[in-house]
């Protein structure tokens, strides 16, 4: 009950693109889990407390069981990567996730046969894995409030559409961002012409011309019945947050302040570029195309991280905070 009165209330009711609604996902979520934890651990019927002990192996069994898995799926994935997108660094980003993984589950192994032999060791192991689950619930918290962004309905009719650029190759334009100006052009075409077609994107080092010059002329190849002054082009921007400011000034120019629209990226991007959208004053929600799945991710990792840099002090803290708490209880111990 909880968890759906907070997708109402987050979603629907207050700002979607709040950072704070992901932490009070992953609070839902861990109080959740502590409360049906304590329905098996802490009853005391004589049976369920035969079940209780099954279950407390289980869960014990279960939680290296899962890094486990992960690591493999992660290693999996790099490979996959790395045979249909090229040998890249990035596509080896997933894999080294996978080695920081079995990392955490070789010390927790470890950690088990050694934990009651002082306290240091005892206190360095909730210490670790507390961060471990922090980081997890994070994760998996943005996952989930990622997937429900991205299924947020649109309930007005946009004045505008950015199309956010994601490189190109030469002068030519990639699947990926492809599958961002195909999806714009949906949406464009779901609203009956009106809104404004913004295709938003610098040209790189290793790029013949402007992003938003080759998404312009790439909608004018594929969908010839778009009139011309129906796109306009904003070719200065190099990141998501300059593509979102940059974009606002032509926006303001044509509607207005009180103006509102959608932006386009793949739908692992969205919510990231959300954010941004929200740090530039933009009244835009974002709607994803679709992305190859083997491709998603290493993508969404990426992401996570990205979403780690943009509110590190938050977390910072977090971690400040539980540190002092670990030294505390050290002291208190000694």
């Amino acid at each position: 009950m909880a968890f759906l009165i907070f997708i109402v209330i987050a979603l629907f009711i207050i700002e979607p693109r709040w950072y704070t609604n992901i932490f009070l996902l992953a609070l839902i979520v861990l109080v959740e889990l502590l409360y049906y934890t304590e329905k098996i651990f802490f009853n005391t019927n004589f049976s369920e407390q035969v079940l209780n002990v099954t279950s407390y192996a289980f869960v014990f069994a279960f939680i290296p069981l899962v890094m486990a898995t992960l690591s493999v799926l992660t290693y999996f994935n790099s490979k996959v990567l790395l045979e249909k997108e090229g040998r890249k660094k990035s596509n080896l980003f997933l894999g080294l996730i996978g080695v920081a993984i079995n990392m955490v589950l070789i010390y927790y192994i470890v950690s088990m046969r050694t934990i009651s032999e002082n306290v240091y060791s005892e206190i360095a192991f909730y210490y670790i894995f507390g961060l471990f689950v922090y980081f997890t619930m994070m994760y998996s918290a943005t996952a989930i409030y990622a997937v429900l962004y991205n299924w947020r309905p649109i309930h007005y009719t946009p004045d505008y559409i950015i199309v956010l650029g994601s490189g190109l190759i030469g002068d030519r334009v990639p699947p990926l961002l492809a599958s961002r100006i195909n999806k714009a052009v949906q949406q464009y075409k779901k609203y009956h012409g009106r809104p404004l077609i913004i295709t938003s994107g610098g040209q790189g080092s290793d790029e013949k011309v402007a992003e938003a010059y080759a998404m312009k002329k790439y909608i004018h190849e594929h969908y010839p019945e778009i009139p011309d002054e129906a796109v306009v082009m904003e070719d200065q921007s190099t990141t998501t947050l300059e593509n979102m400011q940059f974009s606002k000034k032509i926006i303001i120019e044509r509607f207005g302040e009180k103006a509102r629209g959608i932006f386009v990226s793949n739908n692992y991007h969205i919510l990231r570029a959300g954010f941004y959208a929200r740090k530039a004053k933009l009244k835009a929600n974002g709607v994803g195309s679709k992305t190859a799945f083997y491709y998603v991710p290493n993508a969404f990792t990426r992401e996570f991280i990205g979403l780690l840099e943009m509110f590190k002090w938050r977390h910072m803290t977090f971690i400040a905070l539980f540190t002092i708490f670990i030294l505390l209880v050290l002291r208190a111990v000694n």
